[in-house]
């Protein structure tokens, strides 16, 4: 099966693993990044609909606003998402790469989220060396 791939003219993250892309054709598509989970910004819906999960704990909430704002730069300029399911708010779960950097590693890697194991713990090497080198919420 061919994957199916959004060249995103912009990706606007609301968060550190969500966003919206816009295609050049105009198309809009809620996306998640797939493997990653960062921690909830305001209004912490999800919070509120799920407490106890990581997003929501005060390390994650804490590093939120950080996360937001690195996921926004660097998908200022656009992003290329291949498509690898759909969430339960019928979002994209796609794997976004940024001037072919993978987005969620690099988030990873800099401490700002973890690698989440529903999509296979994508990132759990780049989740281990920033806990060592106590990057981000490792610190």
């Amino acid at each position: 099966m061919t994957p199916i791939v959004l060249i995103c003219a912009t990706l606007s993250m609301s968060d550190g693993d969500s966003g919206r892309c816009v295609t050049a054709d105009g198309e809009r598509h809620r996306v998640r990044v797939a493997g990653i989970d960062a921690g909830e910004v305001a209004p912490y819906t999800r919070c509120r609909q799920r407490p106890t999960v990581w997003a929501c704990s005060p390390a994650a909430r804490a590093s939120a606003d950080r996360a937001a704002t690195r996921a926004r730069q660097l998908a200022a300029s656009g992003a290329r998402c291949t498509v690898q399911d759909r969430d339960r708010y019928q979002r994209v779960v796609a794997v976004c790469t940024v001037n072919g950097r993978d987005l969620g590693a690099i988030l990873v890697s800099e401490g700002l989220a973890i690698s989440e194991t529903n999509y296979g713990d994508r990132y759990r090497r780049e989740e281990n060396d920033a806990r060592e080198r106590g990057r981000g919420i490792w610190q």
